[in-house]
């Protein structure tokens, strides 16, 4: 279980700013219907899933368009969790796509 105090005060504007591009991407983009967000403390880390049920994308393309275009939502999504000492991954499919984010402590 995680509550409020447990995360360190640094990482808490990270993991807010994370959740709040991956939603206003699932708003923008993905046409899903539901979100499910679980953030927790496991095992010695803070793991943080974003699943939506939306059209989904290729995410190699995605990353290889966004850095030429200087679009900065997965790329930012991605550097603020490495920054932070965390490790970011997203897989996509037709039926929706899942963010997983886990932060070492």
């Amino acid at each position: 279980m995680l509550e409020e105090p447990d995360p360190p005060d640094a990482l808490k504007i990270v993991i807010f700013r994370i959740i709040q591009e991956a939603l206003n991407n699932v708003a923008k983009h993905s046409g899903a219907n539901s979100v499910t967000l679980r953030l927790a403390q496991e095992n010695g880390a803070i793991g943080m899933t974003i699943r939506d049920n939306g059209k989904g994308f290729d995410v190699a393309e995605a990353r290889e368009s966004a850095r030429i275009s200087a679009c900065v939502g997965l790329s930012s999504m991605t550097e603020r969790a490495r920054l932070s000492g965390g490790a970011l991954e997203i897989q996509s499919c037709e039926t929706g796509t899942e963010i997983r984010v886990v932060w070492p402590l």
